[in-house]
């Protein structure tokens, strides 16, 4: 489901086109309203969670009610479940943590050119926010556990439709030969962004890769759309960043390790797009996505997660 987006009359008159380091718009421009004579208005909403991080929450008054804390994303279907709000405590400290389903919230660009008015809006009052479910930022729930995802859910009114492989509870993987009984396996592939972060990456031949260093996320969708794989200067001769599309990679659980593996043998990904850790490209322009999606052929379907 997507987020919806507001944008005053007045951004409306002042940018054509919303523009900004770690932003991209990877969709047509569409037109806001029918009537002839408008102007069609193009949308950069793909932020790296490093934007999302950190940023305002506001209620409807206006009010702050907190900062956004972590993410909560399924990584097999690349859905931003949660956002974790920090709300209460001084300076950080002895705050409480709500998680938010994503669809409730609002993505506002707020002043044209000013990056640091972009906030969330989620309509809550501070009374209301502190009757709400939510836990010590010290001590977090199992975020793959149903039962809680599902306490969040009916709290929020929030209808999820989601495949039964999508969390660690899978009591019945589909079996290939109805006859033959098969082990149930329980397999978890919900996280805290913060989690992801750091991941192991590897090739088919258990080559080691990197790990993952951050996430790029569509904002109106809610949906991961590329990890970006950190290189020690070993392999690159200096510490480069790769876009890897999330359909290029399978999230794979084998003895004691989660980690990713990536269809690309070291060759390829030498010649894959990079960039320095320090000086992300402008994901604002489009093709910078395209020449991604390109190299590592993103029209392929996404392979299913290992057990």
């Amino acid at each position: 489901m997507r987020t919806l987006i507001k944008l005053s009359v007045a951004s409306f008159a002042l940018a054509g086109l919303f523009a900004f380091s770690g932003a991209w718009a990877d969709e047509p421009t569409a037109a806001q309203s029918g009537a002839k004579g408008d102007a069609d208005v193009a949308i950069a909403h793909t932020l790296r969670t490093a934007d999302i991080i950190g940023l305002p929450v506001k209620n409807k008054n206006h009010e702050d009610v907190g900062k956004i804390n972590d993410l909560v994303i399924d990584m097999k279907s690349g859905e931003v479940r949660y956002a974790a709000l920090s709300f209460g405590g001084v300076a950080g400290i002895g705050s409480k943590l709500f998680a938010i389903p994503w669809q409730n919230m609002t993505f506002m660009y707020g002043e044209p050119n000013k990056a640091n008015s972009r906030h969330f809006m989620f309509d809550v009052s501070k009374e209301q926010l502190e009757n709400a479910p939510g836990f010590d930022s010290s001590r977090w729930p199992n975020v793959a556990d149903p039962t809680w995802s599902a306490s969040i859910d009916k709290h929020y009114k929030v209808e999820r439709h989601t495949a039964n492989t999508n969390n660690a509870n899978n009591p019945n993987p589909t079996t290939t030969n109805t006859n033959e009984p098969r082990q149930a396996v329980a397999y978890e592939t919900v996280f805290r962004a913060s989690q992801i972060k750091g991941m192991d990456v590897r090739n088919k031949e258990n080559q080691d890769l990197g790990s993952i260093d951050e996430l790029v996320i569509d904002v109106t969708k809610g949906h991961v759309k590329y990890v970006a794989l950190s290189f020690g200067s070993w392999f690159t001769g200096g510490n480069k960043l790769f876009a890897l599309p999330l359909s290029a990679c399978t999230l794979t659980h084998a003895n004691d390790k989660t980690y990713f593996v990536v269809n690309a043998s070291q060759e390829s990904l030498r010649n894959a797009p990079g960039f320095e850790k320090s000086h992300w490209p402008n994901t604002a322009d489009p093709n910078w996505g395209k020449s991604i999606d390109s190299y590592y052929e993103r029209s392929a379907q996404r392979p299913a997660t290992r057990q």
